[in-house]
């Protein structure tokens, strides 16, 4: 996973504990790496952050990576579905590989949320080399 980051570090300050950011090397993808347990307020937190982020660089690409998530509470699904996906879509997000976490229920609820949602193409992945490959296959726009 090392040499992807060939990045930047995109300040998070507020979500600095479970949130982290980077600009990769080719300007295009923007990495979330996610840790820990994920609430609803952390989860909105992050994803907000994010929207941030996008306001103020451009990226067509996210790989959101939860490898290293340990649990989270299912309250933000819909919000994440039906608001934060149509708000990166609005911001120049095309493609969004989603690497799953290891802790089971968190699968079935990243699965949920892209059953809502629509415009960004999403592809979930178990392994972080896999979907950092889908992304560079995909356009650059």
């Amino acid at each position: 996973m090392e040499h992807i980051l060939q990045h930047e570090h995109l300040s998070t300050p507020a979500t600095a504990d479970f949130l982290k950011l980077y600009r990769c090397s080719n300007e295009q993808i923007l990495f979330a790496d996610w840790s820990g347990v994920l609430d609803a307020g952390r989860a909105r937190l992050g994803c907000t952050t994010i929207l941030d982020t996008l306001k103020e660089h451009k990226f067509s690409k996210i790989l959101n990576n939860n490898t290293r998530v340990t649990g989270h509470y299912p309250g933000a699904i819909e919000w994440v579905g039906k608001v934060w996906f149509p708000e990166m879509n609005a911001l120049g997000i095309r493609y969004f590989a989603w690497v799953y976490s290891p802790a089971f229920y968190t699968q079935i609820g990243i699965d949920e949320i892209i059953s809502l949602s629509s415009k960004v193409e999403i592809q979930t992945f178990y392994d972080v080399l896999e979907a950092w490959q889908w992304l560079m296959d995909k356009p650059d726009l």
